[in-house]
């Protein structure tokens, strides 16, 4: 219920939370954000030790004991990564689908924010998705080494 309430008082359809390195991606995604009411909102390195509903914008996030949570090393590369919060699945659904038809080079880590990692640091969150990524790309090329 907390959940829904939070996501309801998200601004528009959503927010498209991004890292990128390429400008040219960059603004392709924020004026695909604009054309689908979606605020677009660039991720920063000084980003990774925030969490993740924080970034969004989600009221009432429970705050972290930084202590007990592993901060991001000094020198880290962050990767590509896209982040939904508050977007309806067919919101989702159209966002991907543009993505892809306007040609633009594919991110692996994408997440949306569910209860469980909007309490997350952002740190935390890229470390996962890219852990997942991981196991998914070594289970595609075990599947194909079997052929």
């Amino acid at each position: 219920m907390l959940w829904e309430r939070q996501e309801q008082a998200m601004a528009g359809n959503g927010t498209v939370m991004y890292y990128l390195q390429d400008d040219n991606k960059r603004i392709q995604i924020e004026v695909l954000c604009m054309g689908m009411s979606l605020q677009a909102k660039q991720l920063k390195m000084s980003d990774l030790n925030t969490q993740v509903g924080v970034l969004a914008g989600i009221r009432g996030i429970k705050p972290l004991e930084m202590q007990n949570e592993e901060k991001a090393p000094a020198i880290f590369c962050m990767p590509e990564v896209l982040i939904f919060a508050g977007v309806s699945n067919k919101t989702l659904d159209e966002f991907l689908a543009s993505y892809k038809r306007i040609g633009l080079a594919p991110i692996k880590l994408k997440a949306t924010a569910t209860p469980k990692n909007v309490e997350w640091t952002l740190y935390h969150l890229v470390r996962e998705l890219a852990e997942e990524c991981r196991q998914i790309e070594a289970a595609a090329a075990r599947k194909n080494s079997n052929k």
